[in-house]
């Protein structure tokens, strides 16, 4: 019985990348289980395609034996000399069956089997052509809203983005676009699985990065960020070329760079701040908006330091709730008290 396979699994392999050699071995075993289900085979049975011509054929394997207790499993030396007439009793030997009711279900079988490689095959390119994007920031397009989650579309997944995920008090707008941050791309049973957020940090990092080409090519390193997601983020930038300034170039000319990152996260703000090895600098550095005049390390093995500003700054320097101090202590790793000077 010849079902044309040899062509199919050509042209499969030629538009699909689907190898042959992998299709036939996983039909052998299809069309085995087939064999035996439909026909109530007890005998141990084994199919096999010819590489060269596609011919599908059946047999059964049976134990040579001098008297019959089951035939199912079971031949007479007698019989099995017939197929080879060197056999013993004791040997396994293959007969061949006749397939002919069997074409019909064989050809059934094949399709199926095709169908189903071609499926995970095209959940494998999929998964191939998205993994590469975890780690990073993809436009996404709204599909459905919910109280608990936003239905999205990144390229032809769907995906969702629970709503304490987003950024706090923002309301997504049906059919808009939606930058969305990578958390993850994995294999599932109905393709690739992509999980998103817009509340981590790395969120702004990336961000950055599509908006300042010295980030991307390296000239630029984001060395820390804090954040507090809806309300401000501190970032802490550095360049070992003399010739490039890392704030101005995340800041952009006229501010045009950080202001396409503020438009994506409003209304949380984004302070841009210069990182040194000298955690003097850093610290005085760390409560922008303010300007620290004095910085005095208190305790360098437990990382306590005091920042003095002008009275008139303290509270900036605070920030509403303790939100300012509270970032740059994260930022910098130090503790940090903040005092009027005298």
């Amino acid at each position: 019985m010849n079902l044309n396979l040899l062509e199919a699994l050509d042209q499969l392999e030629q538009d699909k990348g689907i190898e042959k050699d992998e299709v036939i071995v996983i039909l052998e075993k299809a069309l085995q289980s087939a064999y035996k289900k439909n026909f109530a085979s007890e005998s141990d049975v084994e199919v096999h395609i010819d590489r060269l011509t596609g011919d599908i054929e059946v047999y059964e394997e049976l134990t040579v034996v001098e008297e019959i207790e089951n035939p199912a499993t079971e031949i007479t030396l007698e019989e099995a000399s017939k197929i080879n007439s060197g056999v013993e009793i004791g040997a396994t030997i293959e007969r061949k069956l006749n397939i002919k009711k069997f074409k019909r279900i064989a050809a059934q079988t094949a399709r199926q089997v095709l169908i189903q490689k071609i499926r995970e095959k095209e959940k494998e390119n999929l998964f191939d052509k998205y993994v590469d994007i975890k780690g990073t920031v993809s436009t996404s397009e709204v599909l459905r809203i919910t109280p608990e989650w936003v239905d999205l579309r990144i390229g032809k997944i769907e995906t969702r983005i629970p709503t304490k995920e987003l950024i706090p008090g923002e309301q997504p707008r049906l059919n808009s676009l939606m930058k969305v941050y990578v958390v993850d791309v994995s294999k599932s049973s109905k393709g690739p699985r992509i999980m998103v957020t817009r509340k981590t940090p790395e969120f702004v990092v990336e961000l950055l990065k599509l908006q300042v080409p010295e980030i991307a090519s390296g000239d630029v390193i984001v060395k820390s960020i804090a954040r507090e997601e809806g309300i401000r983020s501190k970032v802490a930038v550095f360049s070992q070329n003399a010739k490039v300034d890392p704030v101005g170039a995340c800041i952009g000319e006229s501010g045009t760079r950080i202001a396409e990152v503020l438009r994506e996260i409003k209304p949380e703000k984004v302070d841009i701040l210069r990182w040194s090895s000298d955690p003097v600098e850093l610290v005085g550095n760390s409560i922008a908006p303010a300007t620290a005049l004095e910085v005095r390390v208190t305790s360098a093995e437990n990382r306590e330091a005091v920042v003095y500003v002008s009275p008139t700054q303290l509270s900036l320097a605070i920030g509403k709730g303790g939100q300012n101090a509270r970032l740059a202590a994260k930022l910098t790793g130090w503790k940090i008290d903040i005092k009027p000077i005298m």
